[in-house]
């Protein structure tokens, strides 16, 4: 496997304590603590339900907050527990990619390698250049006064997401300030450090699917002159069956990784609707009636991260739902009435598993683009939900 997507993958895990191995008493002491952090914010966002008047607009600036906080104090702890089985994708990863002779499936896996460390730069430079502005925002204001809403005998207000401490916020502002950039930098590490795992390992899946439709078509390079040759029909069974077993051990990882987060992706994509829509809802707000831009960005930020991260999961179902049925095109089209029998037989297999529709599934969730559209329609219809309470 690729060093450098290794290297980056494990860093951004370390980072947040996720790392599978070296599991120390103080690693597990940081994931406690930085899931206690998380857990807390949302706790003293809520409580402002108990000193705050219920209102529409209070209540959805709330829940989309403290919902969307909710998803990555999920993902975390998720990727916490089922650490065993990132450390056992990782390992069989890297087994098979050492097993790997040919040099053209060689080529094929380090093009996907290449394709994820890409994707693990992009993820990085994109939340690291969103966790600034993030950091900056509260101090915007006051720094170049553009937002025109600092009130100077009150500086505490500009922390843009409500909560209750039953403190003086005043004279604690920095302290609550602090709280806030520490759950910002656990979300932020908590992003890099999955998405890139997701990512990377989808990646190395669809490689897999590559280099099993790459061996069925390598039966077409032999001459039907050539089939008569005891030698030959020995290396289409072979060709054969190591196509079969390298498409096996993909879909083996791939439902690995569902069995171990299809329940928590299900529970996150429910939740991501439900806060999109909340979402939509605060910006709809913001524009025509509030016309606070800390808020616009504030919800701008959030329904961008969530379309973002449902748009990301569903294309890597897509990928691996495409590169799946690649392997029977491959099949299709190899000349195998010209193979021995034992070879049809076995081409004859992969072509009765491609006949069941094949795709990835949370729960009775299917990834997939189509189903990223029928999302985003749930999300608009809830929002047209809250707009009509509202009038």
């Amino acid at each position: 496997m690729d060093t450098q997507f290794l290297y980056i993958h494990r860093l951004s895990m370390v980072a947040i304590g996720l790392w599978p191995y070296h599991r120390t008493m103080l690693v597990q002491l940081q994931c406690s603590v930085f899931s206690l952090s998380l857990i807390s914010f949302i706790i003293f966002q809520l409580t402002t339900f108990l000193t705050t008047e219920w209102t529409l607009d209070f209540f959805v600036e709330i829940l989309s907050a403290s919902l969307y906080l909710l998803v990555w104090v999920i993902l975390y702890n998720s990727f916490w527990i089922k650490t065993y089985a990132v450390k056992r994708l990782l390992e069989n990863l890297q087994y098979i990619c050492s097993e790997l002779k040919d040099e053209n499936e060689i080529a094929i896996i380090k093009r996907y390698e290449h394709i994820a460390k890409h994707i693990a730069i992009g993820l990085i430079s994109l939340t690291m250049f969103s966790f600034f502005i993030f950091l900056l925002l509260p101090f915007l204001p006051r720094i170049f006064d553009i937002f025109f809403l600092v009130n100077k005998s009150e500086p505490y207000r500009n922390i843009y997401i409500r909560t209750e401490y039953f403190v003086d916020q005043e004279k604690y502002f920095y302290c609550i300030l602090l709280h806030l950039y520490a759950n910002v930098y656990i979300v932020g590490g908590t992003v890099i450090g999955t998405a890139i795992l997701m990512t990377g390992y989808s990646s190395y899946f669809c490689g897999l699917f590559n280099i099993a439709s790459y061996r069925i078509e390598q039966v077409m390079r032999i001459n039907s002159d050539e089939i008569t040759n005891r030698m030959n029909k020995r290396e289409i069974d072979k060709t054969i069956s190591h196509a079969i077993d390298i498409h096996r051990i993909a879909f083996k990882f791939t439902e690995v990784f569902l069995y171990n987060f299809k329940g928590t992706f299900f529970l996150l994509i429910t939740l991501i609707v439900i806060c999109l829509s909340l979402h939509l809802y605060g910006i709809f707000r913001t524009v025509c009636f509030v016309y606070r831009m800390e808020d616009f960005v504030k919800y701008c930020s959030f329904a961008v991260g969530a379309l973002a991260f449902s748009l990301v999961n569903n294309c890597i179902g897509q990928a691996i739902t495409d590169h799946h049925y690649y392997i029977f095109s491959s099949a299709c089209n190899v000349r195998w009435y010209d193979a021995p029998v034992r070879s049809q037989r076995l081409i004859l297999f992969l072509l009765q598993k491609g006949t069941k529709p094949y795709a990835l599934k949370y729960g009775f969730y299917t990834i997939s683009l189509e189903n990223f559209a029928s999302l985003l329609s749930a999300s608009l219809s809830y929002f047209t939900i809250l707009c009509s309470i509202q009038k």
